[in-house]
Order: C-alpha cells, then sequence, then structure tokens
C-alpha cells in the first residue's frame, strides 16, 4: 500500500536537499529545459506493524538518488546521484529528519487516514436477471450484477441446484466508478430446464455472511401468467386513479 502525503517537514527535507544538489545542473552539459522531481512514499505491512519509508529523486524522467528508510541512508542510482547521495550522507541534520519520517509521515498520517481509506467497507448491491426473455431449453446468459462496493476485494460464484456451475462463467472483471466503489457482473451461460434454481453467490469483506440471490427458471406459462397479472395490476390501477379523478371533480361540480 503506497501513500503521498503532503506534508511540511518533508518539504523542507525535499527542498533542503535540492537546494545543496547545486551538482545536478552546474557545470554539466543539460538542455536548457529540465524537471527535478521528488516523491515521497509510504510502504505499509499490516497496518503499521512495518513501515517503510522512500523518497525518490528524479532528473527528467530517470530516478538518479533515493531514500529508504530500511537502509537507513541515502543510496546513488546513477553515476549523477553518486555526489549528491554522498553529500547528504554527510548531512546528519538531512539523515535524521528522513529517519523520524517513518514515524512522524507515515505513521501519523496512517492513523489520520485509516479509518476511512484501509477501514472503509461499503456492502455490494446484488441483482440477477437474463439477458433474454427466458425460455426452456433454449440458450441464454444470466447476469449477476453486483454494484456500489468497496474495498475491490470481491467474489462471485454461481451454483445450479446447489452445485457449483465453474464452466460458461465470464466476468468483466472489476469495474471502478470513480466515486471510491467498484461494481463488476458475471455472466452465466445457461439452458434452463423446469424447477432449476440458479444462484448468485457473493463474498466480500463488508459482510457477515455472503449475499445469495436465486432465479428459478419457469415455465413459458408460467412468465405469460406473471406478465399478465403485471399487466393487469397496471390496468386496475390506472382504473384506480381515472375513478378518483372522476369522483372528486364530480365533487367539486
Amino acid at each position: 500500500l503506497s501513500f503521498l502525503w503532503p506534508s511540511l517537514d518533508l518539504q523542507g527535507i525535499i527542498l533542503l536537499v535540492i537546494l545543496l544538489d547545486s551538482s545536478v545542473t552546474e557545470g554539466r552539459d543539460f538542455p536548457e529545459d529540465f524537471v527535478v522531481q521528488a516523491k515521497a512514499d509510504c510502504y505499509f505491512t499490516n497496518g503499521t506493524e512495518k513501515v517503510q519509508f522512500v523518497v525518490r529523486f528524479i532528473f527528467n524522467l530517470e530516478e538518479y538518488a533515493r531514500f529508504d528508510s530500511d537502509v537507513g541512508m541515502f543510496v546513488a542510482l546513477t553515476e549523477l546521484g553518486k555526489p549528491d547521495a554522498e553529500r547528504w550522507n554527510n548531512r546528519t541534520d538531512i539523515l535524521e529528519r528522513s529517519r523520524a519520517s517513518v514515524d512522524a509521515l507515515c505513521r501519523y498520517n496512517y492513523k489520520l487516514g485509516a479509518s476511512f481509506t484501509v477501514g472503509r467497507k461499503v456492502q455490494p448491491e446484488v441483482t440477477v436477471y437474463p439477458e433474454r426473455t427466458p425460455s426452456l431449453q433454449h440458450p441464454n446468459l444470466l447476469l449477476c450484477s453486483v454494484t456500489n462496493f468497496y474495498p475491490g476485494d470481491i467474489k462471485v460464484k454461481w451454483f445450479r441446484n446447489g452445485q457449483e456451475e465453474r464452466a460458461g462463467v465470464m466476468s468483466t472483471g472489476l469495474i471502478r466508478n470513480g466515486d471510491w466503489t467498484f461494481q463488476t457482473m458475471v455472466m452465466l451461460e445457461i439452458t434452463p430446464e423446469l424447477g432449476d434454481v440458479y444462484t448468485c453467490l457473493v463474498y466480500h469483506p463488508s459482510l457477515l455472511s455472503p449475499v445469495s440471490v436465486e432465479w428459478r427458471a419457469q415455465s413459458e406459462y408460467s412468465w405469460r401468467k406473471v406478465l399478465s397479472g403485471v399487466g393487469a395490476l397496471l390496468f386496475g390501477i390506472i382504473f384506480l386513479l381515472v375513478g378518483i379523478v372522476i369522483h372528486f371533480r364530480g365533487q367539486k361540480g
């Protein structure tokens, strides 16, 4: 896990090092336009059990030196970086501040941000539906849509009548929504038989137990009954609303 935390203390270290680093640009055959960068990262293992602080110094896209808290000193990565690393290592104040950043920068900011980053959990929303109007003994695609979850550690399995299905399973992979949530869709090729029960099982760190959503294969007659029932219900609601409107208009008259 890598974080880049802005810090006045860290900026002071970087600025001091760059100001001291006259050898980067002076007395050398460099183009008129150049870019010097410093990038700081904190790497965490098992929370803050093990923390590594790394500062990389880059000249025109090439990293030439770095500080690594595991090493405890500056290390040259190119010929350009050798005199600079030696100079920085001879500065006790720079070394001490860099080493102290493991606690003062990394561990400190981890505690500030852990609750809404590594500790954040949002439960997934799961829906199951066929790609086309289902028909018995005709190939179809059953879709399990899993949306709006965090973190991205998700596992989705398909079952048919209690037995896990491995063949004919496809996935979109993990998709970022751009709002600190993810989505994915896992599809299963099916040729439904009457009475088949398909189950999408979703495992996620935010759940105490997996979410299970079923889809049952029904005959065409059953589907027509459902559609007819829905149509009749809608017609009844419309008829009721019309009756209410007529009733109130009659009262006003």
